[in-house]
């Protein structure tokens, strides 16, 4: 759906088909279906009507235009980034019950001065470096070594390919830092908030954009 709005093929302001038959389209499943537009809705791609049905923001391209989107290889001898993002999918989100239980009010002091570190990179490395201090920092929050040992491996194999990043020393656009930033910080406030549900589904909406967006540009 993502990449239809790229090319052009969904209309901003258009009435999208309903969930029946975008499930057709796609091969998919209605709930499939459902799930994607739900967290197309909460990020203000999409708007629902009750009794018109589903249509495309007016603004849809200017959203998209701000999401971090990874031009991401296959490597030989560290996992992918679709790899990584799909296996964070499986535990991440639920791993924030952890999270809330444990967090102190000095580790989220730490996670809100890292957010200001992402919204204000210099370059495109420092960006990413800051992306991942704050999910170390929410996995530290655990205090369970093991999820604790699972980042610290994350981050080593993204390093070792530079975040499959090129001219990494030139600056992460401001659209992109301050949606990111903006992401980000909900997740955050959740945790801050204690609130367990609402920061599993900010989670699981994180990932599962970052995942849909990999080489969506190729």
């Amino acid at each position: 759906m993502l990449r239809g709005i790229r090319e052009g093929l969904m209309v901003p302001g258009a009435k999208l088909p309903n969930e029946r038959e975008l499930a057709q389209q796609l091969k998919t499943s209605r709930t499939a279906v459902r799930s994607a537009l739900a967290m197309m809705e909460r990020q203000g791609l999409v708007h629902r009507r009750v009794g018109s049905g589903t249509f495309l923001a007016d603004d849809a391209r200017d959203i998209f235009s701000r999401m971090d989107q990874t031009n991401a290889a296959n490597h030989d001898a560290v996992p992918s980034f679709a790899e990584i993002v799909e296996g964070r999918l499986l535990f991440e989100p639920a791993m924030m019950r952890l999270v809330v239980t444990r967090v102190d009010d000095g580790e989220i002091a730490e996670m809100r001065r890292i957010l200001e570190e992402i919204l204000s990179a210099h370059c495109w490395e420092d960006f990413k470096e800051s992306i991942y201090a704050l999910h170390r920092q929410m996995f530290a929050s655990t205090k369970n070594k093991f999820l604790m040992q699972i980042m610290n491996s994350i981050l080593g194999d993204r390093q070792a390919v530079q975040f499959d990043g090129r001219d990494t020393d030139k600056p992460a656009p401001e659209p992109v830092r301050k949606q990111t930033h903006k992401d980000l910080q909900l997740i955050v406030n959740a945790i801050a908030a204690r609130d367990a549900a609402r920061a599993e589904e900010l989670v699981s909406d994180h990932l599962m954009r970052t995942f849909a967006t990999i080489n969506i540009w190729q």
